[in-house]
């Protein structure tokens, strides 16, 4: 009896939530990345075994100082060659942002190092822990700085001070992963619309 008085505060609960600014579609599709107004970046390699494991699309709300209506989409990609993220698999994500970001390439252990490389959005500056192994050694973690995308760097070009419409930056990282592998997945990312 408990259970269902339970399920059914939960689902009272749900359904009087606003939609707000974490409105999400969690079981999105690339599909429905297509259809955004924004560019969405997809890998065409991936390393062996990997496959899209999930898709998720949120909204950004206009900020107090935006003379903006409406919501801004923001996507995320995993992909993986196991079952989860956390789940002792290889994995590679993309993430988007509009705004408010800080820095992602840092790493809370001494174990890490720093390189930069070259990608469709100019040099990638990245941080990847363990030190040394190579370019071919697996590496528990890499991480990149966000990349503005060309609709970022037209906007901020036209209004440095400006809040961006369809200008997103992307951060991109993987776990288990090689160096040599990541750039590859890196150098092959192109937007899902041509």
């Amino acid at each position: 009896m408990s259970r269902l008085l339970s399920s059914i505060l939960l689902s009272s609960i749900l359904a009087l939530t606003p939609n707000t600014a974490s409105s999400l579609k969690p079981h999105a599709t690339l599909d429905d990345l297509k259809k955004l107004e924004i560019l969405c970046f997809v890998p065409s390699y991936l390393p062996k075994g990997f496959r899209l494991k999930s898709v998720t699309i949120t909204y950004d709300e206009p900020g107090p100082d935006e003379n903006s209506t409406g919501r801004f989409p923001l996507y995320y990609l995993e992909y993986s060659n196991g079952p989860s993220r956390t789940g002792g698999s290889a994995s590679f994500t993309i993430d988007s942002a509009r705004e408010g970001i800080g820095d992602r390439n840092i790493m809370e252990t001494e174990d890490s190092e720093e390189t930069t490389i070259t990608s469709p959005f100019g040099p990638m500056y990245l941080i990847y822990t363990p030190k040394g192994k190579g370019t071919t050694g697996r590496k528990k973690e890499i991480k990149a700085n966000w990349a503005s995308d060309a609709n970022m760097k037209s906007e901020e070009a036209k209004n440095p001070k400006g809040h961006p419409i369809l200008g997103r930056y992307h951060g991109f990282s993987s776990t288990g992963l090689s160096l040599h592998e990541f750039e590859e997945i890196i150098a092959s990312l192109h937007p899902i619309r041509p």
